[in-house]
Formats: C-alpha cells, sequence, structure tokens
C-alpha cells in the first residue's frame, strides 16, 4: 500500500469519527473537514491514478459528504449508546476494507537495479518471411514477433517507460490465461519501472554479453521484469522475445492484435511446440547479431559482444532456452527458471555447456508427489519433468531449489498479490535472490568474473541447495 493511500485513508477514519460522532450537516467545521478529505482525493488520484482497489475509499468519501449535504441544517448526532455501536461498527468495518485490499492487491513495485547503468528500454517488431505463421488462424502470413530490448543506456536520456504500452489488452488477457478477475489486474498499469524508454545507449568501451528472454507459455516478454533490468544495469544487453499465438498477447505498431490461442496440455504436443519457440529463438538471435532488422537497434547493436550470448527463460521459456543451449552453438550458457524440460532428450552426457536449473519448492514437490503414484492416478507432465531434471544432473550443470516459492514466484506475477504465493513468501526478499544467482552464474561464464559469487551464495543460503554437479 503507497505511503499516500495509507494517508488518505487515515484522513478518511478520522473525518468519519468527527462526523458520525461530533456534528454532521453543513458548518464551516465540516466543509473544512471535507475541503481536506477531497484534497487528498484529488492528489492521490493524480499521484498514484484512480483504481478499483481503493473503491472502499471512494464510497467514505461520498458517504461523508453526504453525511454534510443531505439535511445541511440538521447538525445534531445521534446520542443513543445503540447508534454509537452501531456507527462505531460500521468505521471499523469501513477501516478494514480501506487497509485491506490495497494491502492484499497492491500496485507492483520491483527493486531498483543495483547496478551501475541506466537501463533503456525499446520495442521492435520482427518479421520472419522465410516461415509462414501457423498458430494464429491466418497462415497466410509471414511468422511475425515482437521483442523488448533492455540495454546499458546514457543517465539523463528517455522517458520513463510504462510496464506494458498495450496494458488494457495485457489485463484482459491475464484475466483469461491465469485466472485472474479481470478487474484484479486492472490496476497494473499503475506500475512504474526502473527503465527508460528509447533511452540513447550508452557510450563505453567495452562490449557487453547478450542475453535473450523467453516467457512462460501464456504470459508475456515484460513477465520478469524485475530482472530484466538488473540484468541490464550490470552490464547485459536483453532482448526479451514474446511469441506470437503463445503469449497471452502481441500487439503489433499497426495495431493489430493476436491473443493466446489454446492448447493442448499434453507432453506430445508440448515437445513438438518448443520447436516453435526454438525457430523464433534461432531468427530473432540471427537477427539481432546483423542488427540492421531498424535504425533505432543499430546503436544498440554496436554494445553487444557477440562471443558472450546467453539465454533465460521461465517456464516453457526455460525449456526453450535449455534447448537452445544444446541446439545453437552461439549460445554459451543458459538458466531455466522452473521449466520442465520438454523438447528432444538431453544428451546423455548433458547440455555440455554451462546450465542452470532453478526449481519452485512446490513444483519439485508436485514431481515428488507426481513420482510417488501409480500410473494413471498421477499428473504425467509432473512425472515426466521429474524424470528429465535427473537427465541435466551431469558436469557443469547447477541445480537450485528456492523455498517458499511457487511457479509463479519467478515472474513479476509475484508482486500482484500475497494471496497467490506461498505462505510465509517474501517477493522482494526472493527476487533479490533470483537476481543474484542469475547475475551470479552469467558472470562467471559470460563475463569470467565473479568467480565465486555462486558459492558466496550457497554459503549465505543453505536452504537453497545450489548444486554444481
Amino acid at each position: 500500500m503507497k505511503s499516500l493511500e495509507v494517508i488518505f485513508v487515515a484522513v478518511l477514519i478520522l473525518s468519519s469519527i468527527l462526523l458520525v460522532f461530533r456534528q454532521r450537516g453543513l458548518t464551516k467545521n465540516n466543509l473544512i473537514i471535507l475541503a481536506i478529505d477531497y484534497v487528498f482525493l484529488l492528489v492521490t488520484i493524480i499521484a498514484i491514478g484512480a483504481n478499483w482497489r481503493m473503491i472502499p475509499a471512494y464510497i467514505v468519501t461520498l458517504v461523508l459528504t453526504l453525511q454534510v449535504f443531505v439535511k445541511p441544517k440538521n447538525t445534531i448526532v445521534s446520542k443513543k449508546l445503540e447508534m454509537k455501536i452501531i456507527k462505531g461498527a460500521g468505521i471499523v468495518v469501513a477501516a478494514i476494507a480501506m487497509f485491506t485490499l490495497p494491502k492484499l492487491f497492491p500496485i507492483m513495485t520491483f527493486p531498483e537495479p543495483t547496478g551501475e547503468y541506466t537501463v533503456g528500454t525499446q520495442a521492435f517488431h520482427l518479421v520472419d518471411k522465410n516461415r509462414k505463421e501457423f498458430v494464429v488462424p491466418n497462415n497466410q502470413v509471414n511468422r511475425e514477433l515482437m521483442v523488448q530490448v533492455y540495454y546499458p543506456a546514457e543517465k539523463g536520456t528517455g522517458k520513463p517507460s510504462p510496464y506494458y504500452e498495450n496494458i488494457d489488452a495485457l489485463t484482459e488477457q491475464l484475466s483469461v490465461t491465469q485466472g485472474f478477475p479481470h478487474i484484479a489486474t486492472t490496476h497494473l498499469g499503475l506500475t512504474e519501472t526502473h527503465s527508460y524508454k528509447d533511452a540513447t545507449p550508452v557510450k563505453a568501451k567495452e562490449k557487453f554479453p547478450l542475453l535473450l528472454f523467453a516467457h512462460g507459455m501464456s504470459l508475456y516478454s515484460r513477465q520478469n521484469t524485475f530482472q530484466l533490468e538488473e540484468l541490464a544495469s550490470q552490464g547485459y544487453v536483453v532482448v526479451a522475445l514474446n511469441f506470437t499465438g503463445d503469449a497471452a498477447t502481441t500487439v503489433f505498431p499497426d495495431g493489430d492484435r493476436v491473443d493466446f490461442t489454446p492448447i493442448e496440455n499434453t507432453i506430445t504436443f508440448l515437445n513438438n511446440r518448443i520447436k516453435l519457440w526454438e525457430q523464433d529463438a534461432s531468427f530473432v538471435l540471427d537477427e539481432v547479431i546483423k542488427g540492421d532488422f531498424d535504425k533505432n537497434f543499430k546503436p544498440i547493436a554496436e554494445l553487444i559482444d557477440y562471443d558472450k550470448i546467453g539465454m533465460l527463460g521461465h517456464s516453457f521459456g526455460g525449456a526453450t532456452s535449455a534447448q537452445m543451449l544444446v541446439k545453437d552453438d552461439r549460445i554459451k550458457a543458459a538458466l531455466d527458471m522452473d521449466g520442465g524440460l520438454y523438447g528432444d532428450p538431453m544428451p546423455k552426457n548433458g547440455p555440455g555447456k554451462p546450465f542452470m536449473l532453478m526449481n519452485a519448492e512446490a513444483s519439485i514437490n508436485f514431481m515428488k508427489e507426481a513420482h510417488g503414484q501409480e500410473p494413471g492416478n498421477r499428473d504425467e507432465l509432473f512425472e515426466e519433468a521429474y524424470f528429465r531434471n535427473k537427465t541435466v544432473e551431469t558436469p557443469g550443470v547447477y541445480t537450485t531449489t528456492i523455498p517458499k516459492t511457487n511457479h509463479g514466484s519467478f515472474t513479476d506475477l509475484a508482486a500482484v498479490s500475497p494471496i497467490i504465493n506461498e505462505s510465509g513468501a517474501d517477493v522482494n526478499a526472493i527476487y533479490k535472490l533470483i537476481n543474484e544467482m542469475a547475475l551470479g552464474f552469467f558472470d562467471k561464464h559470460l563475463k569470467g568474473t565473479n568467480e565465486n559469487k555462486l558459492e558466496e551464495i550457497q554459503k549465505n543460503h543453505p536452504d537453497i541447495n545450489l548444486t554444481n554437479y
């Protein structure tokens, strides 16, 4: 809950006590009280934005207004004990509602990036003229993708970036794909980021490693803003893909919108679908290396060290990162965040290159539960994930399980509400830990720095069971 919201609610509670117990009606003092309420109302709306979380506060403001202007000459309040009890109970209920709703559904906030660089971001539209679209019903067009690029930028350039450019489309689709009530996501547009849209790429002698990011099935390219901004601030160029048709939504520059197309949640389907994601990732990497698809990308392309390329992803995007690591020689290291290892089986000797598999504690528990049950009476996807996790326990691979996490804990959506998180989860602490491990891993295997960072993390967090095979 924002500090200004807390102050506004506190002012309303005090105003309620004065107007309900002391004096009602149109008096000079009551007009002053009401004026103060409306000043805080307007300041809150201007500074933060009107949103559904504050509906109880808006209702209380209306009730206080009626208390003044309905029967304005009647300034006497009832002295009867039963009326005082009813009014007192009403104020308590209103106060609980005004505080609880914003607490249960806070405005998302992310830790400020800790790196030395300001974070710039730009969106780009790519068209693969060698492939036809088959996920979207109109298969006569070429495969088109949107990517969101994060990069080290010059301080003081660009303008604050919105969380998502087409926020209405995103919130509509999140209610469909994630099962959130639509109203519970409509305030996501109030989220502030730490990146700057169209900021000037930093002028630096050094080159920066390139990272591809792949979102989860039915999610979106910016779903890990907490992480992508941190990586860019630490000296990485990050290209976040939005997989058309498999993302929650994709909105192209001409306004054309493609929403998530329902899939078959089976091993066979997912093993086949991942090939499309591999093709998309390979195409985007080709375009980024050529660097000539958009004149605005060229200054960013000049920042990149193309001998140091990695990939990371969440869920199905994490599985895609693992496949790309094995199949694309350009990918030197990869990170999979709670992604079942769909696609072609891992080589017998493992990926053969640096790989980290982060899992949520809840996901590991589901895998173990499925493994302990009889065929036909278990979740076969978790059973498959259990076996596939074992196939990567080979030299050069890191595995870790983060306590008090579930599948969504690796995304921004963990900050939407404590209701959807594991009991006792500290979202910001989890974000920090994920970022530290990702940086430790990529710094070591792409930059050749912070060689002992992962060992320090394991020492400071023995409960994560960080293992290097």
